[in-house]
């Protein structure tokens, strides 16, 4: 197994796309708080802490319920920063790999966004904590898409000659793979569950890098994202839901 804590840096707000990246992850933990609201979800595990945006969000459910929330995580300096903020919350944070954590019960939802372009088998992640869902529980699942409208007109520009080629930042971001709507909806179903939603996180249109120079206001950002809701397929990331397949 790698040692985790060597991609920390690029969690931190000097990281090129630090600000970018926090948008989609608010994005996210909206659409996964507002579902696990809906369903009355009592417990909840997170595959990973990272920014901490989305284990934020759904600290703030605990307030309004009986909620057990329960995070694995692989990155020792990242539980102890985590632990040190949040360290009079009722919550339990296993240090694991992913790949050889094994809870002692089942949840009514398991969110694992923006996790399986990270890990060397997504299918094998995705199989493994299947098993611990809950019959009537939701699966949560946010990855990167390939496809992006951005990347899509940039390949036919001639400036991205292989659209599911990573960049230096993915690389420095530990992303292994780039996904796209088809190819993660049939990795769900391989591993054994029916998506029952499929959400767009953002249409973008230009660069990170061209958005950052022109500054663009935050209605104009927001409305990226109140369009990219309504075409997965070439959003910049994919939401989706998901429940065990009988």
């Amino acid at each position: 197994m790698e040692n985790l804590d060597s991609y920390k840096e690029a969690y931190n707000q000097s990281f090129n796309f630090y600000d970018e990246n926090q948008w989609y992850l608010a994005q996210y933990a909206k659409y996964l708080c507002a579902k696990i609201t809906d369903t009355k979800a009592s417990s909840i595990l997170s595959l990973g802490i990272g920014h901490s945006v989305v284990s934020n969000s759904i600290i703030q459910l605990l307030n309004t319920g009986n909620i057990q929330y329960d995070i694995v995580e692989g990155s020792p300096d990242i539980i102890n920063k985590f632990n040190a903020t949040y360290h009079n919350i009722s919550m339990k944070v296993y240090e694991s790999y992913f790949e050889t954590f094994t809870p002692d019960k089942k949840y009514d939802a398991i969110e694992m966004g923006f996790v399986l372009e990270h890990v060397d088998d997504p299918l094998l992640v995705l199989k493994k904590f299947k098993n611990f869902l809950n019959d009537k529980g939701t699966m949560f699942i946010a990855v990167p898409n390939a496809k992006s409208l951005h990347r899509l007109i940039g390949h036919h520009a001639g400036l991205l000659p292989d659209m599911y080629k990573l960049s230096k930042y993915d690389l420095e971001l530990g992303h292994k793979r780039y996904f796209d709507l088809d190819s993660i909806t049939n990795l769900a179903t391989e591993a054994g569950l029916r998506v029952t939603m499929q959400r767009g996180l953002m249409l973008k249109t230009i660069t990170g890098e061209q958005m950052k120079k022109l500054d663009w206001q935050k209605n104009i950002i927001d409305a990226l994202f109140i369009v990219g809701e309504h075409y997965p397929e070439i959003s910049n990331c994919i939401y989706l839901e998901a429940v065990i397949n009988k």
